[in-house]
């Protein structure tokens, strides 16, 4: 366990206009788009990453990959059903429509492919870092 104090939180309220922040990811095939990362606002206990897909539609974002936390995928459209994305972890495939979420355990192989997005669907991933629980 990490005996480094977490950092303080800001003192009044803060805002960001810099976003996406974008980082390398291993396994992924681009630079990704963060919008909160465990290093805002006096640290936080996770990041949120991801973007709208109605662009990727049978194009993989990421090879099959695993990290070092678990993370929850979000998947939102406009619309119910209005975003379809298949999930594969451990080998096991998972079809989700939208409104859903989706658990991946720490060091789970996974990724994610989409199948059906109408404008303004979104995925987003929600990496369970626990930097503020140190």
């Amino acid at each position: 366990m990490d005996s480094r104090p977490a950092p303080a939180a800001p003192a009044e309220p803060a805002s960001r206009t810099d976003l996406p922040l974008f980082k390398e990811v291993p396994g992924h095939h681009a630079p990704t788009p963060f919008y909160l990362t465990d290093d805002m606002y006096g640290g936080l206990a996770f990041e949120l990453a991801g973007g709208e897909l109605s662009d990727k539609v049978d194009k993989p974002v990421a090879a099959p990959h695993t990290h070092e936390v678990p993370e929850i995928y979000l998947l939102l459209s406009p619309n119910p059903g209005g975003g379809v994305i298949e999930v594969v972890a451990d080998g096991e495939h998972h079809l989700l429509s939208s409104p859903a979420t989706f658990f991946i355990p720490a060091g789970t192989v996974h990724h994610f492919v989409t199948r059906k997005a109408e404008p303004g669907t979104y995925c987003l991933g929600l990496l369970l870092t626990g930097t503020a629980q140190r």
